[in-house]
């Protein structure tokens, strides 16, 4: 059931703080303050917070060279007692008790809610092996395709690199240079600290 006050807009706009929080060598209490200042804008609920929160750590090893796996096993050790109450944690299960990885593709959701964005990202990361499976499969999942497949998009982006995208796919995006220069100006910036 989808949750009006946790929508996955929050997810698919928080991959800058990955790249922030990383290139600051930040604490991960700093990181979820960070998170919840960020998303007090406009997403403030405790489930909304939690699902960017993993998701930004999640971020933050691939960037620190982790595979996907090793990146859930560290995820899942995370103490969110520190941040989140039981009763949010809990709605995290699927993630954090269980192998989101070994679900059926039937067992994905794949709607507008925060928690049900994060589950599809993770399973998807964990169950392909390159860039342009991983967003073909994230369009595959059908509904919200287009958060999916951000979420899925940056991460998978960190992992295996501009390089690894689809040429055609770079090709018939419209602005690809302008996007292209954008990211480099946003690394100047991020060296520059």
């Amino acid at each position: 059931m989808f949750d009006s006050k946790n929508g996955n807009g929050s997810l698919m706009r928080i991959l800058l703080i990955v790249y922030y929080s990383y290139s600051n060598k930040m604490s991960e209490e700093s990181i979820y303050n960070l998170v919840k200042k960020v998303l007090s804008i406009t997403h403030a609920h405790e489930i909304s917070i939690m699902g960017c929160f993993i998701y930004v750590m999640f971020g933050i090893e691939v960037l620190s060279n982790k595979n996907f796996e090793q990146t859930y096993d560290i995820i899942k050790r995370i103490n969110f007692n520190n941040y989140f109450s039981n009763e949010t944690i809990e709605k995290y299960s699927r993630i954090l008790k269980h192998n989101i990885k070994n679900y059926s593709m039937e067992e994905i959701k794949s709607t507008g809610f925060v928690i049900d964005t994060l589950e599809a990202t993770l399973w998807i990361l964990l169950n392909t092996g390159t860039y342009d499976e991983s967003i073909i499969k994230a369009i595959n999942l059908g509904e919200d395709t287009d958060t999916i497949g951000a979420c899925v998009g940056g991460i998978a982006g960190i992992y295996y690199g501009v390089d690894s995208i689809n040429q055609s796919w770079k090709n018939d995006l419209l602005g690809y240079d302008y996007l292209v220069e954008l990211c480099d100006r946003f690394n100047e910036v991020l060296d520059k600290k």
